[in-house]
């Protein structure tokens, strides 16, 4: 059962302290992210290198944080816009967001990699794009960083 960050966060706290109880003693599932597999396999099978899409970033204490209209070409960030007043406060101060922001195919290949334990939401479209992502390496510690990605658009 998915549950928002805090209110794991929260339980999670909570069952810190009183670890005895029924339930509380019980970790996050580890293992492969599911689904995360099929997906980056149905993003490779598309075969699309160069493409556009929308993607929020927010959650957690870091630079990224905001929405922005990405462009990636041949599998490399090449433009970041920001969307929202966030977004284009930060990509206005002059920093190097082509560096900071993630492709489809790195966020990913990132849930990919990581434990179920440590990424609370992960949804996949039928393209494989991963629509909803939270990873959540130390829970009780503000390091969680959650992304949505919308409208990808693959370039003519």
């Amino acid at each position: 059962m998915w549950m928002p960050v805090r209110a794991w966060v929260t339980v999670v706290g909570a069952c810190a302290l009183v670890g005895g109880l029924s339930g509380c003693g019980d970790d996050a599932p580890s293992g492969p992210v599911p689904g995360a597999a099929e997906a980056a396999e149905r993003w490779a099978d598309g075969g699309v290198d160069s493409y556009a899409f929308a993607l929020t970033s927010s959650c957690g204490e870091r630079l990224l944080i905001g929405s922005y209209r990405v462009t990636v070409t041949d599998g490399d960030v090449t433009a970041v816009e920001g969307l929202d007043e966030v977004g284009r406060r930060i990509a206005g101060e002059g920093h190097d967001l082509t560096s900071e922001v993630p492709t489809v195919a790195a966020l990913l290949d990132r849930v990919v990699a990581a434990d179920a334990s440590t990424v609370p939401e992960a949804t996949f479209d039928d393209a494989g794009v991963p629509t909803a992502v939270t990873f959540d390496p130390s829970p009780g510690i503000d390091d969680e960083e959650c992304y949505t990605v919308a409208d990808v658009e693959p370039a003519a």
